[in-house]
This record gives structure tokens, C-alpha cells and sequence, in this order.
């Protein structure tokens, strides 16, 4: 899996930063890409990547505050242009389904994909078999969630090394072991699952939209690859952020620390800071939390 960040910047966009989306690259068994909001001016920023609008599957909205969302229905008339007959799903809190309807019906914009709107609540969206997602409550000045993302375990490696020492030979035969099965072969049966090593963990990682701290506990943090948390402001500015809804660079470098994440990635940053500013405040960041990184528009990062 990897993350591309499409907009980085709160509120307004600068010169240099748009304000948010991300992307998450999926790679399973089917290659698709699940949007995380939608800020104005996305659907321009993904013509600078590889990124194309029918391998969209998945839009995830955090919340409906306008520089999250006022890119959505460009995106999707965009994508209809395209001629995608994929379908596609739209997780967002309450008014996501009037929101998207209103604004094709009022500018008589047309889709002609298949499209699914799914008002969402705490809790479970689903478990496609590869990936499963849930969601939670964030604490902002409006309904706003943050999203977690565990890939499922896969099966261990197939020991070659000893088949061959068994006398089984590479061929068809390994594509059946390879997913554990039990094949007939040279008048005996094989199973599979004797020659597959470990289960190999699935990577967990959470993207939350806007918010201060936590004030409670919140189980989907916990012991993660990767976290993607807002850091608005610096911290000498923590009355202003906080009030506001959002967190600083160290107050996100502490939820990081207590829910003892492998790796946090900061984004949505006020616009009066400037590229060169972002470096202090990764800086800072560190002294907290040393395996802290910095997103900045279309950077990319391994999950």
C-alpha cells in the first residue's frame, strides 16, 4: 500500500499546497484507489500523478467542512467524462448523500456510473476480504470521523526448499500450495498449508480528519504502522488551534507516542506557514516523536 497526498493545507490553498486529499494505493489482489476527502481543486492536483479517476473505487470523507469537500462533484463529473462504468462508493458522515445529489441536480450534471452514498455511523463499514475498514468519532466543531484501515493476514510464503525435498517439483501444482490447498498429486494428496510458512500481518494504519486531542481513549490507535494526524498549528498557537478544533505539530507527536504507533505522518497545515516553516515544525515534531514525516503535496510514502 502507499499514500500519495494530494493537498495538504488547512482551510485555503497557497501557491505551493492545496488544501486536503490523499490517496491510498491499493496493492491486493485488484488494483484500485480509495480517495480521502476531496478539497477543492483535487481532481487538478491527480493530473500530476499517475493517478486515474476510474481506478477511484472508494471516496472517504471526513467531514463536511468545505476545504474536505468542495472538490467532490467536480471529481465526479470529471470521472463520468472519462466514461468509467465502475462503481463507486462514497462513506461521509450526515448530508453526504443530500450534498452530492443536490449539486448534480442544481447544475444538471449527469453521472453515468454507478454510484453508492453511504451516510455512516461509529463503527464497522466493511471487510471486503482484503482490507477491513472502520470508522470513529473525532473531536471537532462538527460531526468528523477518522477512518481505520486493517489488510488482512496473508498466507505465509511457500517453502520451495523443502517441496523439492519431498519431491515436488515446480509447476501448476505450486499455484494451488501456494493458497494453501490441498492437491492431488503423483497418487498422494498434498496439502498445501504444511508448506506455507507464517501468516504475514496485515499493516494497520488510521487517517483521521480534523480534531483536538482525544479525550478518551480511542482503541483504533493502538499500535499502528501508520498514523496520518492533522497538525494545524504550532504549539505555541495550541489555545487557538484547540478552540478552533484542530491540533498542534506536539500534541500530535504525543498521541503518537502514548498509542505507540510505528509511524506518524503530519498534514493540514495553516497556510501562513510556508514549505521552509513545515521543516521547524517536523523539527519539533521529533523531539517527541522521532519517526515523524511530513506531508507535502504529491509526496508518497510506503506503507
Amino acid at each position: 500500500m502507499y499514500i500519495q497526498f494530494l493537498g495538504t493545507n488547512a482551510g485555503t490553498p497557497s501557491i505551493r499546497r492545496n488544501v486536503s486529499s490523499m490517496a491510498l494505493i491499493l496493492n491486493s489482489n485488484i488494483y484500485e484507489i480509495w480517495l480521502f476527502d476531496c478539497g477543492e481543486g483535487t481532481q487538478n492536483q491527480i493530473l500530476y500523478t499517475s493517478i486515474k479517476l476510474n481506478k477511484i473505487k472508494k471516496i472517504f470523507i471526513t467531514h463536511m467542512h468545505g476545504d474536505h469537500i468542495f472538490g467532490l462533484i467536480g471529481l465526479l463529473t470529471s470521472r463520468s467524462m472519462c466514461n468509467s462504468n465502475n462503481l463507486l462508493e462514497i462513506y461521509g458522515s450526515k448530508g453526504i448523500k443530500k450534498f452530492v445529489k443536490l449539486n448534480l441536480k442544481l447544475t444538471n450534471c449527469c453521472i453515468n456510473f454507478p454510484l453508492k452514498i453511504f451516510e455512516i455511523k461509529e463503527g464497522k463499514l466493511f471487510n471486503d476480504g482484503n482490507y477491513k475498514v472502520s470508522c470513529f468519532l473525532l473531536n471537532h466543531t462538527l460531526e468528523c470521523y477518522g477512518f481505520y484501515i486493517k489488510q488482512c493476514n496473508k498466507l505465509g510464503h511457500l517453502n520451495v526448499k523443502k517441496l523439492i525435498f519431498d519431491g515436488i517439483y515446480p509447476g501448476p501444482i505450486y499455484k494451488y500450495l501456494k493458497l494453501g490447498k490441498k492437491v492431488y498429486f503423483n497418487e498422494r494428496i498434498i496439502n498445501g498449508k504444511k508448506y506455507l510458512g507464517k501468516n504475514i500481518k496485515g499493516k494497520k494504519i488510521a487517517i483521521l480528519g480534523d480534531t483536538r486531542p482525544l479525550n478518551k481513549k480511542c482503541i483504533y490507535l493502538y499500535n499502528l504502522d501508520v498514523l496520518i494526524y492533522e497538525s494545524t498549528l504550532k504549539h505555541n498557537m495550541f489555545k487557538e488551534a484547540n478552540s478552533r478544533g484542530h491540533s498542534t505539530n506536539i500534541q500530535a507527536a504525543i498521541i503518537a507516542k502514548k498509542y505507540n504507533v510505528k509511524k506518524l505522518i503530519i498534514t493540514h497545515f495553516s497556510s501562513r506557514y510556508s514549505n521552509k516553516d513545515l521543516n521547524f515544525i517536523l523539527k519539533d515534531c521529533c523531539k517527541y516523536f522521532l519517526n515523524t514525516k511530513i506531508a507535502k503535496d504529491f509526496y508518497i510514502f510506503k506503507i
